[in-house]
């Protein structure tokens, strides 16, 4: 009896030990029916459940979709208990919490002596019309950056961080009831406070998109000054979906209010990615897709990496480009050779435009590096939108507001109407083209109302007489530079300029007369054979 009852304690203590030995902690997401509550189901899923099963609900990551992440602690595997939530009439889809791969290759060794993408894709061009900022009608315009983290204080753009107004940093209350405590500068989507990691990657993607320029200090930014809402510790599904509802909201906000709240965010950049993997393949990756529609539905548009390898992502799959959302633009990188690098992904469905991303200057911690990769090329484009919307254009301010969906699909097809044809990337992507930020300029002239003329003319000169200063306007059939000179009666050359008409205003220039004597004047626009001239008065 007694080798019985010694037989017995042995086998429940190993019983025991191997109990906990095989008990299992996972995480994973469960998407419920439409006005489903699910704390609920979980609290009521665990008192019904034939297997001992211990969830917790971590937290909502969406309202928009009704997803929960959830944590487990049991004897049952995911594998087992997965199939068991999949089969509940309440829920949608389930899952694991998927980490994302940045789309990163590491820095360069030395900095070059100048920033050779910029010019490439057009920008000192763009830059005689805008810098970038806000809107003609004022709204301050912001890009969303999904990363790992961040020198938030980066001496080249520490100015252009987005900081939420309504909220008072630190008071630890949540002031503008958006379920998040504290969310000045941004949100760190791990521990869900503004506090974000001290990383490179993000510094580097951040600076390409808005270094502050004409400050002296390192890089020219595509944007001069812009509000980036910096989005850290993005390194799964549930963490890239939150952040996605974040900015959503945001935006949603900014337009029903007509910008008394929320912010105007036209784009979000994403330099990471799931590898050779289908969004239909990915656990919640149909859910990513979905997001992006979402975002869009309020005017956002949302930018993402290929893959750093030389793959057709339609054949081998990848998340998020085969994502097939019109409000979604997937980016390949290019060379200083206006070639496809050999490390860029491709696809003629995924993939719609290149943008440089070989040895690219860019802000790093502290410092600076040549950075090389398709996380590189993504900040072009999405730096290239907020850019855009900045054009002195009031009629795409307004429908920026009044039509944000149209309006944003409006500007991804201005965009890839707009590239330049490079050899390789025909056949290779939607577009065959390498973003050009001055074409796509360009394309919005009807769109804006102001077409060139189909001659040179000089329309009005005032006043007349003049006396300190005279305001010419004129018309050109072209952007090209033209001179402006003016000689005397005689014939004489008293003045001299050359000037470039702007492309969204009414061309217009002044000129200093104030040193000349009295009498009369000739005033010439020329350029080529192209002259007109026109008689005026100093008094």
């Amino acid at each position: 009896m007694n080798k019985l009852l010694l037989l017995l304690v042995t086998l429940l203590s190993y019983y025991s030990f191997t109990q906990k030995e095989v008990l299992i902690s996972d995480t994973f997401l469960i998407r419920f029916q439409e006005g489903v509550d699910g704390a609920a189901f979980i609290q009521q899923f665990q008192t019904t459940s034939r297997s001992p099963v211990q969830l917790k609900v971590e937290r909502q990551v969406s309202t928009l979709l009704n997803i929960y992440k959830v944590s487990h602690t049991s004897t049952t595997t995911s594998e087992d208990l997965l199939p068991i939530l999949k089969r509940q009439r309440q829920v949608l889809n389930v899952g694991y919490d998927t980490p994302a791969t940045y789309r990163n290759v590491t820095p360069n060794d030395d900095l070059y002596d100048r920033q050779w993408n910029l010019e490439r894709i057009g920008l000192p061009d763009v830059w005689e019309e805008t810098t970038g900022g806000t809107t003609a009608n004022g709204d301050e315009i912001v890009l969303a950056v999904l990363e790992k983290g961040i020198t938030i204080d980066h001496p080249d753009f520490a100015t252009n961080i987005w900081t939420n107004g309504a909220e008072i940093p630190d008071n630890g209350i949540d002031d503008d009831n958006n379920g998040y405590i504290d969310d000045y500068q941004g949100l760190n989507m791990e521990n869900l406070t503004d506090n974000h990691p001290v990383l490179i990657h993000g510094t580097q993607v951040t600076g390409i998109i808005g270094a502050s320029t004409n400050n002296e200090i390192g890089i020219a930014g595509i944007n001069w000054d812009i509000k980036i809402l910096f989005l850290s510790s993005v390194d799964l599904t549930s963490e890239a979906i939150e952040a996605y509802e974040y900015i959503y909201n945001l935006r949603k906000k900014y337009n029903e209010t007509r910008g008394r709240e929320g912010a105007f965010i036209v784009a979000n950049n994403n330099s990471f990615g799931w590898d050779n993997t289908r969004p239909e393949e990915l656990q919640f990756g149909v859910e990513l897709c979905e997001m992006y529609n979402l975002l869009g539905s309020v005017g956002v548009l949302s930018v993402g990496a290929g893959p750093n390898n030389d793959v057709n992502v339609d054949q081998v799959g990848d998340t998020p480009t085969n994502c097939s959302s019109r409000f979604f633009i997937g980016v390949t990188s290019t060379n200083r050779d206006d070639e496809k690098s050999e490390d860029g992904g491709f696809g003629t469905a995924s993939i719609d435009i290149g943008a440089p991303g070989d040895e690219i200057r860019a802000t790093s911690g502290d410092d600076y590096c040549n950075c090389s990769g398709t996380s590189f090329a993504a900040p072009h484009l999405t730096g290239a939108i907020g850019l855009l919307y900045s054009i002195p254009c009031s009629q795409l301010a307004e429908d920026a507001l009044n039509n944000a969906s149209g309006t944003a699909r409006f500007m991804k097809d201005i965009i890839l109407a707009g590239t330049d044809p490079i050899a390789s990337l025909q056949s290779r992507t939607v577009s065959g083209g390498r973003l050009n930020v001055l074409a796509a300029l360009d394309n919005l002239q009807a769109y804006c109302g102001n077409n060139k003329a189909n001659r040179l003319s000089i329309n009005s000169l005032s006043p007349i007489p003049a006396d300190q200063e005279l305001v010419v306007e004129y018309e050109t059939p072209d952007f090209d530079p033209y001179l402006l000179y003016i000689t005397n009666a005689i014939g004489q050359l008293v003045y001299e300029e050359t000037i470039s008409p702007p492309r969204f205003a009414i061309p217009s220039k002044t000129v200093n007369v104030a040193g000349l004597s009295a009498g009369v004047y000739l005033l010439t626009i020329q350029r080529g054979g192209r002259k007109v001239t026109e008689k005026f008065v100093v008094r």
